[in-house]
């Protein structure tokens, strides 16, 4: 993380919500694998700097969560099911996006994370999001946080959270 001052931070952030209603202002019609998704679209050091506020850091994953919520309502009614799920990445939050699947078994395959370079780990459910960050989670939306571990090549652990919010059941 950075200690750099961030300028124009309003502005940044009056974007990123801009932005965010822009590219999910209809529901998506091109899936890859499986599934569409939509990083969260400001700038890495913005977003990840000391510097940055906790209500702008909020705004940005509530924003995530409106939009889910956006095209939960407008999914098209079709023999094909979709899912909106939010991901939510801390303490890296430029990393999160928000993601359609198109098919439940592209939904299960995504959670099935439990290799030797990889492991996802369910985070304690004494943990909530919701009050930790004062976010509104939509009607219909559940929540799951898991602990990544990831181990590259050299054998060096890296870990941090991710938060799921969505139609996860």
């Amino acid at each position: 993380m950075s200690d750099k001052k961030i300028r124009g931070l309003k502005r940044k952030t009056k974007s990123m919500v801009n932005r965010m209603e822009q590219e999910t202002m209809n529901f998506p019609s091109e899936f890859y694998n499986g599934y569409w998704h939509l990083h969260l679209p400001v700038a890495q050091d913005s977003i990840t700097s000391n510097k940055s506020p906790k209500a702008i850091k909020r705004l940005c994953i509530q924003t995530l969560l409106d939009r889910a919520e956006h095209l939960k309502r407008i999914k098209p009614q079709s023999n094909q099911s979709f899912r909106m799920v939010v991901a939510i990445d801390l303490p890296d939050l430029w990393n999160s996006q928000i993601i359609v699947f198109s098919g439940d078994s592209h939904f299960k395959g995504f959670f099935e994370r439990n290799e030797d370079y990889q492991k996802w780990i369910p985070l304690s459910i004494e943990r909530n999001i919701a009050s930790e960050w004062d976010l509104s989670i939509p009607h219909g939306m559940s929540c799951l946080g898991i602990r990544e571990e990831i181990t590259d090549e050299d054998g060096q652990l890296f870990e941090n959270e991710i938060w799921f919010v969505g139609e996860l059941d």
